[in-house]
């Protein structure tokens, strides 16, 4: 297709040029600053679905399809396509609502690695329009998800389709990309010794710990505050899910159920000196969660008396571990995913998996059969491979969360960082992808995210 691309329609923008896609939310939905459209020639899904919908005359239009075909047609589509389908009309948006994401869907990766840089060259905290980049293992596109203003600062976590984002107050947020739908949770300052400062205009300036005394910015604290959230459940199917962060060095627990407006602190203390929080999961009804030296705790958080904690699997020293995972299979087992410092490997890690409540005995390699499993700041998944073209079995694919507890060791190793998978079989630990830029992890946060599908 020659010449200039059309005027896009209003919603989400999806470009195949080359090897970019752009996807960018629409500013008068979102309340962000519209995305710049491409000068070069190219292919417009978005515009391809609007002149097939809307059409030049005044007869029946694809958007008069019945509810039913549009859920099937969804069904088959992909991420960046999804989007581009919810931006046609407001037929197609409600079908998009309806189905949210598409139950088959390989996962992906969301990086913001070029926004941190874009953040550090500016030498403090703005608030910006942030536009991530969006990879898939089987193509070589790249795709361009544009945010608005103020809802993307950070990113500690995605459940079910859903990002939990960090806004420009350092509160977060659920964000659904496929939707737009946003969801506000309980403001930072609901946590106790967070003191809101607010200027001479009355606008919120600064945060003050007050058990240190000191200030942030009000678009920075969340940065670090938050290490990691996850979702019981899917909120555009249930209206009683629930969400679980790790947050303040690793130190706290605490969740929010929906309709709730404050925090509800479970933990402020991971056990003995030293140890934090690394990981949480939601698995068979209750939320889990792990530390780094190996605690495993289960949380009822629906006693009448508030959350109670049961211990499933008791502590001891950490040794050589760098991370740790809970991931809920589909076959109904709780897995506990051990990264281990590991000289003897051929990379320097080694994984490791046990079934939490059999007293720790790592299980056969062979455990995952033709699964694989996604690690990170996501809602930890056990995939099956066989529909997911670009996914290996009987492999773990990673990407870096908040290690402040094994600084000593990652000066050890050379390949770590980015996205990257593990062979269970070969034992390699390699780079998943080859166009993802890769921060030095001593001087970025975090910036990589799978969304991926639990589909069971």
């Amino acid at each position: 297709m020659g010449g200039s691309p059309p005027t896009s329609p209003r919603g989400s923008n999806f470009f195949l040029n080359d090897n970019v896609t752009k996807v960018t939310m629409d500013a008068s939905r979102t309340g962000g600053t519209p995305a710049a459209s491409p000068t070069r020639s190219g292919f417009s899904l978005s515009d391809e679905f609007v002149k097939v919908t809307i059409g030049s005359g005044t007869g029946p239009s694809w958007s008069d399809l019945p509810i039913d075909i549009l859920l099937s047609v969804l069904q088959r589509l992909e991420l960046p396509q999804a989007i581009a389908f919810a931006s046609v009309c407001k037929t197609w948006r409600t079908a998009a609502t309806i189905a949210g994401i598409p139950h088959i869907c390989t996962p992906w990766v969301i990086s913001w690695a070029n926004h941190l840089e874009k953040k550090e060259a500016q030498g403090k905290c703005r608030i910006l329009a942030v536009t991530c980049n969006s990879h898939h293992l089987d193509v070589k596109n790249k795709y361009d998800i544009s945010f608005p203003q103020s809802c993307f600062v950070a990113c500690c976590g995605a459940s079910h389709g859903w990002l939990v984002l960090v806004n420009g107050l350092s509160n977060l947020v659920l964000y659904n990309p496929f939707t737009m739908k946003m969801i506000p949770l309980p403001p930072i300052t609901d946590f106790a010794g967070v003191e809101a400062i607010y200027g001479s205009g009355g606008n919120l300036e600064y945060y003050r710990m007050k058990k240190f005394g000191k200030l942030y910015d009000a678009n920075c604290l969340g940065i670090s505050f938050y290490a990691k959230a996850v979702l019981s459940c899917s909120p555009s199917k249930r209206r009683d899910y629930a969400v679980m962060v790790i947050h303040r060095d690793g130190s706290w627990l605490s969740f929010v159920k929906a309709g709730e407006s404050k925090w509800q602190v479970a933990s402020t203390g991971a056990g003995r000196v030293g140890d934090r929080y690394l990981d949480c999961a939601y698995h068979d009804g209750s939320f889990y969660a792990v530390t780094y030296y190996g605690l495993v705790e289960k949380w009822h958080i629906d006693e009448p008396s508030g959350p109670r904690r049961e211990e499933m699997v008791s502590s001891k020293p950490p040794g050589s571990i760098l991370t740790r995972h809970m991931v809920s299979t589909p076959w109904g087992d709780l897995l506990q995913v051990c990264g281990i410092f590991a000289l003897d490997y051929p990379d320097g890690i080694r994984f490791k998996i046990c079934k939490v409540g059999t007293d720790g005995c790592k299980v056969s390699e062979d455990i995952l059969v033709d699964h694989a499993l996604f690690l990170g700041l996501n809602h930890s998944a056990c995939l099956p491979t066989q529909r997911l073209p670009g996914i290996q079995p009987n492999n773990i694919y990673f990407s870096r969360t908040w290690m402040p507890h094994a600084f000593d060791l990652l000066l050890l190793l050379r390949n770590w960082g980015g996205v990257r998978k593990y062979d269970l079989k070969r034992r390699k630990f390699e780079c998943a992808f080859f166009n993802i830029k890769e921060l030095n992890h001593f001087e970025y946060p975090p910036c990589d995210v799978w969304i991926a599908q639990n589909m069971y």
